[in-house]
């Protein structure tokens, strides 16, 4: 058996040898990867030295750190790049993604890290970026604010998004915060690359980060982590999540993604202006890309009983499944998923054979699979690439079939046209969903979204205002590093 690899990254400062090893679980072997923590009751010394990083980063300018990002992420553009190449086979073997799934995914979510694209997510929740840097004039105020990021945040991810942890990287390093990341166990491995990456760029950067695992079961060192932070990031589902919550201090800030669905909405008119073999591709687009693991995934696409049929619909989306998984195969499932997907592909067969209308396409092996199903609720879950297909009549019949989803409607995908677009855009963002693109781009949200319908960026800041005083009617200079006590 190979020797174990630590997924970890621990900043130049910090002691390899005073932590322990935590074997990271899921389908893995045992051993294949390991983390490293703090014994529980041993994380102060660590998190000592995460809020002495801290400090570094208030000094930085937030150009900087937004160069370093833009400069690290345009290295991972190439696909020859050498970190991304280990990457890629590392989260190959830690999924069973394909290796083209993988490129794809990563392609997707690191363009999103790129100079312009940060510098609109901050100007949209900022401002002006440079409150993060010290006093700005605030004209509706009459004096100046500044925004203070937290000291260290604590995120905590889950599931098998390739490149999904940079997302919380980026967000409390452009606060300027130290960072603890808890790696999911489904796909460990990509964070260390990406840090390695981050410090040939900018070293003070990476040296505020520090990448370790624990698993689920283990609430002393969640509890551990935890303390350390005045933020906190959690991703997964709703257990994962209440633990998290059940350690939060009143104190802290708190940004949750639990468990949300995503759907698609296909009106005739739209079918007749695009065309059935277009939207096709891109619904299988959406679909396909990160395996259907993102949230911002359909499980599904209510099709409008109209001409071109629904039927029709789900038999040209098997058509461009397959030709979409000719270029960019599924991969290899676990004997525990595939078996899984395997029951649903029965349940579905069984339940397209058994309902009048109903129908059922599937690929030779596991690479996707299409229902016809009679409604939303009766769809078999989502992941792995397999969607329903559900007719509704009218937009009053659309917003039925989601109002039982709506407290975890997340994405939709809207193929409609002119005040129909309109009309049944305000109804579903009333209804619950955060973001509405067209067809084909489900999967690829920016980050200047407001994610699950929040800020996600001021939600980690506080802010100290200048008002009512003599001092606020002249320019002023953030004072240096040097000139300010340290708390």
């Amino acid at each position: 058996m190979a020797e174990p690899r630590c997924v970890s990254w621990l900043p130049s400062w910090a002691d390899p040898g005073s932590l322990e090893r935590a074997s990271v679980g899921g389908d893995a072997p045992d051993g294949r990867y390991y983390g490293l923590r703090p014994a529980p009751g041993q994380w102060q010394g660590l998190g000592e030295g995460l809020r002495a990083a801290h400090e570094s980063l208030r000094a930085m300018p937030v150009d900087r750190i937004v160069e370093a990002f833009d400069r690290t992420c345009s290295r991972w553009a190439d696909h020859g790049f050498a970190h991304r190449v280990r990457a890629r086979a590392d989260i190959v073997a830690a999924t069973g993604f394909s290796a083209q799934a993988v490129d794809h995914g990563l392609d997707v979510e690191l363009s999103n890290y790129r100079a312009k694209t940060l510098y609109r997510v901050l100007r949209r929740e900022l401002g002006d970026p440079g409150v993060l840097d010290g006093f700005t004039a605030d004209r509706e105020l009459g004096g100046h604010t500044m925004a203070l990021g937290p000291r260290v945040t604590t995120a905590v991810c889950s599931g098998n998004v390739p490149g999904l942890p940079a997302l919380s990287l980026v967000r409390a390093l452009l606060v300027k915060s130290a960072v603890i990341l808890k790696v999911a166990s489904g796909e460990p491995t990509f964070a260390v690359h990406f840090l390695r990456s981050l410090a040939e760029v900018d070293p003070a950067l990476a040296d505020a980060v520090v990448v370790t695992y624990w698993p689920s079961q283990d609430t002393a060192t969640l509890r551990g982590a935890m303390e350390q932070a005045d933020a906190v990031i959690a991703y997964g589902g709703d257990d994962a999540c209440a633990a998290v919550r059940a350690h939060l201090r009143p104190h802290q800030r708190y940004v949750e993604h639990g468990h949300k669905v995503s759907v698609g909405v296909l009106t005739g008119d739209y079918l007749a202006d695009v065309g059935l073999r277009e939207v096709a591709g891109r619904v299988a687009e959406d679909v396909s890309t990160f395996n259907q693991h993102a949230c911002v995934a359909p499980l599904a696409y209510l099709v409008e009983s109209r001409d071109p049929s629904p039927r029709d619909v789900a038999e040209a989306l098997a058509r461009a499944m397959a030709e979409y998984a000719a270029d960019c195969p599924l991969g290899l499932l676990s004997s525990t998923d595939a078996a899984a997907l395997q029951l649903r592909r029965a349940n579905m067969a069984w339940a397209a054979a058994s309902s009048p209308g109903g129908g059922f396409w599937r690929s030779a092996g596991l690479d996707w699979t299409v229902t016809l199903a009679p409604d939303l609720l009766s769809v078999q879950g989502a992941g792995n690439r397999t969607v329903g297909v559900v007719p509704v009549r009218d937009t009053r019949h659309i917003l039925s079939e989601l109002r039982p989803l709506a407290d975890r409607l997340q994405n939709i995908g809207l193929g409609a046209s002119g005040d129909r677009f309109w009309t049944l855009a305000s109804a579903l963002g009333r209804l619950g969903a955060s973001r509405i693109s067209e067809p084909g781009r489900m999967a690829g949200p920016s980050v200047v979204w407001r994610h699950d319908g929040m800020p996600c960026l001021s939600l980690l800041l506080r802010w100290c205002d200048i008002e009512m005083h003599p001092q606020a009617r002249h320019r002023v200079k953030t004072p240096a590093k040097d000139e300010v006590t340290q708390a």
